[in-house]
This record gives C-alpha cells, structure tokens and sequence, in this order.
C-alpha cells in the first residue's frame, strides 16, 4: 500500500524504503503472478 501512495509500482519504489520482509515478499508475489500470466499467454499464442 506504501508504493500505491507514492503512485508507484513496487518494481519503481527503493527497497530501502520498506521492511525489507514485507518488500520481498510482495515482489515474489508480483514475480510469481507475473510468470503465470505470461505462462497463459504463451500457452494461448500456442508456444509451449
């Protein structure tokens, strides 16, 4: 939520600038739905 207040994406905001737990977490997060939608778009454009 810190990163929606400085409207920013978590990829754009500063580690330093969060609890270095909860910033790991949320981009392995955002990493892991990120690889499955680009997965499914793979899939769907027929390369596997």
């Amino acid at each position: 939520s810190d990163a929606g207040l400085t409207k920013q994406t978590l990829y754009e905001v500063e580690r330093n600038n969060f609890t270095r737990g909860t910033y790991d977490r949320a981009i392995e997060c955002m990493d892991a739905v990120n690889f499955e939608v680009q997965g499914l778009i793979h899939r769907a454009w027929g390369r596997l």
